[in-house]
């Protein structure tokens, strides 16, 4: 018994102080005692593992395979709704970023529309502003171009007076009047 353990044994050797109190008790303790105690002192580490004895009929294996069937079907669904949780976590954390890029795209394309209406609007100010300045110039000219005619009228009218009556001092004397200097004599 030294190197492997038979089939009703457990799979760890025991210390001296261990395999003494084990003989021991198995002594002292009806049987269905010394079982849970075995069990209990060899717990495994991971407790969903099956029990680290071996089955000594193969009726027991039938069971612990069946057991193991059932438990490897509950751990399945057990994954499976863990799986499901974290994936529905996932999605509802991904939809919070989404309706936030969302929210900020909105946010974003209605500033943007904003800022350009009132560039708009702006730029049709400037065109109503720039088209009564234009229309304003266009009186404004058209004032001085009307006074400019008007006095050009006048001093052509004066000129052609005075030329006529010229005329008539020409025509009453009968000579054409000389020229002194900078004066016209008769």
């Amino acid at each position: 018994m030294a190197g492997r353990p038979s089939s009703g044994e457990v799979n760890r050797r025991l210390s001296n102080k261990e395999a003494k109190n084990a003989g021991e008790a198995s002594m002292r303790k009806p049987m269905g005692q010394d079982q849970r105690t075995l069990e209990s002192a060899f717990t495994s580490r991971y407790p969903n593992r099956a029990s680290s004895t071996r089955p000594s009929t193969p009726a027991d294996g039938y069971q612990n395979r069946r057991e193991s069937s059932t438990r490897h079907n509950t751990l399945e669904t057990e994954a499976d709704a863990w799986e499901k949780a974290q994936i529905k976590k996932i999605q509802r954390r991904y939809e919070k970023v989404k309706s936030a890029i969302l929210a900020w795209e909105n946010e974003k394309k209605m500033q943007a529309k904003i800022k350009m209406e009132k560039r708009k609007s702006e730029l049709e100010q400037r065109r109503a502003s720039n088209m009564q300045h234009y229309q304003i110039k266009q009186t404004r000219i058209d004032q001085i171009a009307g006074g400019a005619r008007a006095q050009m009228e006048e001093k052509r009218r004066n000129e052609e007076s005075k030329v006529r009556e010229k005329v008539k001092r020409i025509r009453a004397k009968g000579k054409v009047p000389v020229k002194c200097f900078c004066f016209t004599c008769y």
